[in-house]
C-alpha cells in the first residue's frame, strides 16, 4: 500500500533527505553526479514536497514552489512542479499520478496558486496529460539550470494544470519564469 505525505521544506527530516538522495541518484547520478540538497541539479528548489512510500521505502516524489511569473502582460502565481520521479520498480502502478494529484490538490488549498506549471521532455508529455496537465503552445524564458546565469528562451514543452483558476483562464503570451525552472 502506498502512503503519501506532504511536507514543507522546513519540515524535512534527515531521513527524507537521505531517501531523496537514493531516489535521485538511482536515476540521475550518471549524468548529473550525486544529488546534493543544497544544489539539487541546478533547478529551482521546492517548497512543498510530496513523498510516496511503500513499506517505508521512498518510491515516488515531486515538489512544487510558488512564484509570480510573467505571461504576456499578466502576472500569474504558479506552483512550479519539479523533481517528479518514480523508482524504477514502482513505475506503471500509478505512483507518479498519485503524487501529482496530491500536489494539484495542494495548489487549490494548502499552497494555493493560480495554476500548476511544469516543463518536461517531449517523450513524457502524454504521462503528464494523463495527470490533468494541459500542453500550452508558448515560448518560455528562464534562467539556465546549467550555469544559473544565462537567460534562455525555448519552445517547451510546457504544461499547466488547474490551481485556484481553471486552465481556460491561462493568459496568452511568452511565459517568463523570472528565474530557474522547476
Amino acid at each position: 500500500m502506498t502512503t503519501l505525505a506532504l511536507r514543507w521544506t522546513t519540515e524535512l527530516s534527515t531521513r527524507d533527505y537521505a531517501d531523496m538522495a537514493v531516489l535521485f541518484d538511482s536515476e540521475y547520478s550518471e549524468d548529473w553526479g550525486s544529488w546534493n540538497p543544497k544544489r539539487g541539479y541546478g533547478y529551482a528548489r521546492g517548497e512543498l514536497h510530496c513523498f510516496a512510500r511503500v513499506g517505508g521505502k521512498l518510491v515516488g516524489y515531486a515538489a512544487s514552489a510558488r512564484r509570480f511569473i510573467g505571461v504576456g502582460n499578466d502576472e500569474v502565481l504558479v506552483a512550479g512542479v519539479g523533481g517528479v520521479l518514480t523508482a524504477a520498480e514502482a513505475r506503471g502502478h500509478g505512483v507518479g499520478r498519485e503524487v501529482l494529484f496530491r500536489l494539484q490538490e495542494a495548489m487549490r488549498g494548502l499552497a494555493p496558486a493560480d495554476f500548476g506549471l511544469l516543463g518536461c521532455r517531449e517523450g513524457i508529455v502524454p504521462f503528464y496529460q494523463s495527470c490533468r496537465f494541459t500542453l500550452i503552445e508558448s515560448r518560455i524564458r528562464d534562467v539556465s539550470p546549467r550555469d544559473a546565469m544565462s537567460v534562455i528562451e525555448s519552445a517547451g514543452p510546457t504544461l499547466i494544470c488547474e490551481g485556484t483558476k481553471p486552465v481556460g483562464a491561462w493568459p496568452d503570451g511568452i511565459v517568463d519564469l523570472r528565474g530557474l525552472p522547476w
